[in-house]
């Protein structure tokens, strides 16, 4: 049974008594209320007229509520229209004959006897030129309609048309809907078009009148039933806008089509309906974007929600609603003050953050992988949409649209369920509400879809299942499985110094990012046939000389065949940009400051390189030694001292020791400070109040052996001197440094994390147990640790993953692809279902 709405539920009682009351408070002196009273009479007559009056009001169909929604301007979103990109290719053999592509060619897709077949139209000329064989043209799902009559001007104002055939499709091009009127001279600067030998000057179209003037050649366009409205006339204020004169012709080049059904698969555009010798035609991927038109329950619903933003973007919803309103590609939008979040923002700036939308079609049994939303999210859709919005936002407020970022989570379980059971039903209505309900599209029973930054919990999968099944006893062993995770030869760490609680990760050709203090992590960026070598975020600002730069971050990789390549990141790695390509392989980078003009030097295996940000800028090289130009340096570290003087360590391949620069790191101003003869692998800066300390770890070319330990030096002394910190030491090769709350941190070849504390006057490092936490090679010996990093916290990397300190004794794993508990989001991330596996069973002890 359809259900009906109460408008209004009054009754003819209700309706008596209320009148009965009136009487009284109105007319005291009507004292005889009884039935026998002939205005007693009248009142029930029109109680009675009255509630057949509400029983037809409250059966007002569907259709008049549109068109009240109409005549507040809320419209149907018409259907979109797919698009692909077709290939014509030469069948014969005679390359030097040129072959144009009219605009308007067909090509229908292979489906048989299908009487209603999908036809794309290309809206472009295109020519295979003499010795080319093959040209690309664009195509869309659409039927071009050329010059459709759609009657005579009448002179006078809100004169009303509509077109012969409709819905209007969306392609996203510039030019897919003109009108054109009559016109024996255009105006000037005003576009015009010839059709059949008469001249037709274009009109424009716009959502509302308001603000024009009665120069102004305007209409307004309903896609979704093809109505043209001209401006009306507004009594006192005049006409808003010109009207077609008396007898003119009024014309309209416009596309039909679209649909949801052209979004054909690769190889199946492949029949020409036109005439077209000497090609065959074929689309190499498939055809993407299409959509049907808005059903009209969700036009109902979305009324309301419209009318209160007005058009104008003020609030975060408004933002969501017209980014979802002006785009039927765009699915769901979530909109956030940027410098609540990001510490890079500027005060003012609104981030729009886009989900593009996919039929029903293309996630079969409810199944979205992260492909299909990725395809979708196309460049123009985005562009086309943070143009509009910006029409739209207050005066004082920017905008930047997005698209959104997916982490994939699958579910492994088990149900057990009572021996009445279907073990397979159950199974499958299971996995499709896990499929329903962890998804960034609506699906039955949902109303937007997984929220955006919203993390998943193991009580979250529990509700889910024992709701989603009365047969279900009970849920056990629920865990989640992710695709990628910092689980295994992790070189780099590094904590952002802007953005609280980040943290990145790289090892081989991934780069990772936790936004909770490393409860969770998400691949930020890929670099095929590279390996990350280091990631570095800006330097603090917390002394003299150094610019705050939040939110920049750099990534060093070395490629497989030898060189290097830097990338910058200005968005806390969510967007890369490669800034050098280099043929040496830099093994470390450090950040420099040069006035106000920031600088990466790269210390490689031939040598030290400047590399400035600024676009065109190429790696320079530093001579640190005339004696030999092209030595080769581990580590290199820029720092500040407490007055604002820049300085530069480095230290050298094949046991040169270290050399120093307090002026910035410029041509010629490197000096020898000693440790000659000593392999020297990394170096770290300590500041502590007043004083610049660099520490140098050192190597060990045999593992058995226990190695040297450290050295530090106070910097910025007339007389520099170094210490040995070799007591205690246990780990072979010292491979990173990092210090905090006056504690060093030192990530060694094969006894872990040892730990020293600075203060003490006789210092020694201290060894961790071998049941720590942290990854045992052996029974005596740990994996090498490659990097180590301090800020609020401690995080290790190795060949193992990461692993976090918990307290001054013990570790445990702080990256994993398998999760007993929680996965988390960044702010601007969706959750989607990966491949879930719930084992049902029955309950044998019932």
């Amino acid at each position: 049974m359809i259900p009906v709405p109460n408008l209004d539920d009054r009754t003819f009682a209700d309706l008596v008594t209320e009148a009965r009351d009136r009487v009284q408070r109105s007319c005291p002196e009507w004292s005889d209320l009884s039935v026998h009273d002939p205005g007693a009479a009248l009142l029930e007559a029109f109680a009675y007229l009255t509630e057949v009056m509400l029983y037809r009001l409250n059966r007002l169909p569907e259709k008049a509520y549109l068109e009240f929604l109409n005549l507040l301007g809320i419209t149907r979103h018409p259907p979109a229209a797919a698009w692909v990109e077709l290939t014509f290719t030469r069948t014969g053999q005679d390359t030097a004959e040129r072959i144009t592509i009219p605009i308007g060619t067909r090509v229908l897709a292979a489906r048989g006897a299908d009487p209603q077949p999908v036809v794309f139209t290309t809206t472009t000329p295109a020519v295979i030129a003499p010795g080319a064989t093959e040209v690309g043209v664009r195509a869309y799902h659409c039927e071009l309609v050329e010059g459709e009559l759609l009657g005579l001007g009448t002179g006078l104002p809100g004169q009303v048309l509509r077109t012969d055939r409709a819905p209007l499709v969306t392609t996203g091009e510039a030019l897919e809907v003109m009108l054109g009127v009559q016109t024996a001279e255009p105006s000037t600067g005003a576009a015009a078009r010839e059709y059949q030998g008469k001249t037709f000057e274009i009109w424009r179209q716009v959502e509302t009148f308001a603000g024009l003037t009665p120069l102004d050649r305007a209409y307004i366009l309903d896609r979704a039933s093809g109505v043209i409205t001209f401006a009306p006339d507004l009594d006192r204020s005049g006409v808003p806008g010109a009207v077609p004169g008396a007898h003119r012709e009024i014309r309209m080049w416009y596309r039909i089509g679209g649909g949801s059904g052209g979004n054909v698969a690769a190889g199946t555009l492949t029949t020409l309906r036109d005439q077209l010798g000497g090609v065959r035609v074929t689309n190499v991927d498939p055809a993407r974007g299409g959509r049907d038109i808005e059903p009209v329950d969700a036009a109902a619903r979305r009324g309301p929600y419209e009318l209160f933003s007005l058009h104008r973007a003020v609030t975060a919803r408004d933002f969501e609603l017209l980014a979802t309103a002006d785009s039927p590609a765009v699915a769901r939008a979530r909109a956030f003050t940027r410098a609540s979040m990001w510490s890079f923002a500027r005060p003012g700036e609104v981030e729009v953050t886009l989900v593009p939308f996919v039929p029903e079609a293309a996630r079969p049994g409810w199944r979205l992988p992260v492909s299909a939303l990725i395809e979708r999210q196309l460049e123009e859709v985005r562009l086309d949409t943070q143009s509009n919005l910006d029409s739209r936002r207050a005066l004082g407020t920017s905008v930047t649209t997005t698209w959104a970022r997916y982490k994939t989570v699958s579910i492994r379980g088990k149900v057990v369920v009572g021996r009445q059971e279907d073990l397979d039903a159950v199974r499958r209505r299971i996995h499709d509400r896990l499929y329903q309900t962890i998804s960034p599209l609506p699906a039955p029973g949902t109303v937007e879809g997984w929220a955006f930054g919203e993390p998943l919990r193991a009580s979250n999968v529990y509700r889910i299942l024992e709701q989603a099944e009365p047969g279900v006893r009970y849920v056990e062993g629920v865990r989640f499985v992710v695709d990628h995770a910092p689980d295994h030869d992790i070189r780099t760490l590094a904590s952002d110094n802007y953005q609280p609680t980040t943290w990145y990760a790289g090892g081989a050709e991934q780069l990772f990012r936790s936004t909770n203090d490393g409860s969770g992590w998400e691949l930020i960026s890929d670099f095929p046939g590279e390996r990350v070598r280091q990631v570095l975020p800006a330097p603090a600002a917390d002394r003299p000389g150094v610019v705050a730069r939040p939110g920049t971050v750099a990534a060093i990789t070395n490629s497989d065949e030898g060189g290097s390549s830097v990338y910058v990141s200005t968005d806390l790695g969510e967007t890369w940009r490669k800034i050098a390509e280099i043929d040496a392989v830099v093994l470390e980078a450090t950040w420099i400051d040069r006035e106000e003009a920031v600088s990466l030097l790269l210390a490689s295996d031939v040598g030290l390189y400047e590399m400035s940000l600024m676009d065109g800028a190429v790696p320079l090289q530093i001579i640190v030694d005339q004696k030999d130009p092209d030595r080769g340096f581990y580590s290199v570290k820029a720092f500040v001292s407490e007055r604002g003087v820049w300085g530069v360590a480095l230290a050298s391949q094949t046991s040169y020791g270290i050399y120093l620069s307090t002026a910035g790191g410029r041509q010629g101003t490197f000096a020898h400070i000693g440790l000659a003869g000593t392999d020297t692998r990394t170096l770290a800066v300590q500041l502590e109040g007043p004083d610049t300390v660099l520490w140098v770890g050192t190597g060990m070319a045999d593992p058995r052996k226990p190695g040297k330990g450290c050295y530090r030096a106070r910097l910025f002394e007339a007389d520099i001197r170094w210490q040995e910190l070799s007591a205690g030491w246990t780990g072979g090769t010292c491979w990173d440094l990092d210090f905090l709350d006056g504690i060093a941190y030192a990530a060694s070849q094969s006894a872990g994390v040892l730990t020293l504390d600075t203060r003490a006057s006789a210092p020694q490092w201290e060894t961790p147990a071998v049941n720590c936490g942290l990854p045992l090679r052996d029974r005596t010996r740990f994996e090498p640790v490659q990097t180590i990093a301090a800020a609020e916290q401690v995080l290790a990397g190795g060949v193992r993953g990461i692993q976090a300190r918990v307290n001054p004794t013990q570790w445990k794993s702080a990256a994993s692809t398998e999760l007993p508990q929680l996965v988390t989001v960044p702010p601007t991330w969706l959750l989607v279902s990966g491949d879930h596996d719930i084992q049902v069973v029955i309950d044998d002890a019932a």
